[in-house]
């Protein structure tokens, strides 16, 4: 598999990475990688800031970055394709766990003075959008679910295994990541970064109605 697309986001807790692998290698790309086409799939990555949503006032994150993924086939043919979002340069000080809620997936990751989440849509989230073809193909509806997602934790993140599209068919995930820093005083009951990365498809549509796929 060759890494075809990759990129990153600096923290307090060391570097989020996403990295697309794929059978086969990049035929075209444009605007510094997001965007680019292999022998059988069109991929568009757009870049998001989650502090353009909306939060309550006493919901505050510090950097946040987030990576919505757009997949179209082009062909007939079957491709291998992967993509992964974690920590790649961890370090002993770093912890991680699983922090999924309703329809959300999510890894949280700490030392002593900071925080973040990665979240992403579940299984469950993606069966319904196969079922309403929302960037998820209909056709799959019955190979999806919260028991047989196409997004799996992995140590510090997530790796999602792209299932084989016929032509046309599209498929859309994101990862999103918030930050923090830990304060002494109430610090458990602080969810800001997970209610940030906590956002579907459907939410973030509004946040960009002029992204031109």
């Amino acid at each position: 598999m060759k890494t075809i697309l990759k990129d990153k986001f600096e923290t307090n807790l060391g570097e989020i990475e996403l990295s697309i692998k794929s059978e086969y290698a990049t035929q075209y790309s444009v605007k510094d990688n997001l965007k680019i086409e292999t022998e059988n799939h069109k991929i568009k990555v757009l870049v998001i800031d989650l502090n353009d949503l909306e939060f309550p006032e006493q919901m505050k994150i510090k950097h946040s970055k987030g990576w919505r993924i757009y997949i179209e086939k082009k062909s007939e043919k079957s491709e291998k394709l992967s993509i992964t979002c974690k920590l790649i340069n961890r370090n002993p000080e770093n912890n991680w766990g699983y922090n999924s809620g309703e329809n959300l997936d999510a890894v949280e990751i700490e030392n002593r003075t900071e925080l973040l989440h990665i979240g992403t849509e579940d299984g469950e989230v993606m069966k319904w959008r196969a079922e309403n073809n929302d960037w998820f193909p209909s056709r799959l509806k019955n190979e999806i679910s919260l028991e047989k997602p196409i997004t799996n934790y992995i140590d510090f993140g997530f790796e999602s295994i792209i299932p084989n599209l016929e032509i046309n068919e599209k498929l859309y995930l994101h990862f999103l990541i918030a930050t923090r820093k830990k304060t002494e005083k109430n610090d458990n009951e602080n969810i800001s970064t997970w209610i940030a990365v906590d956002n579907s498809k459907k939410q973030l549509d509004e946040l960009n109605k002029n992204f031109d796929l």
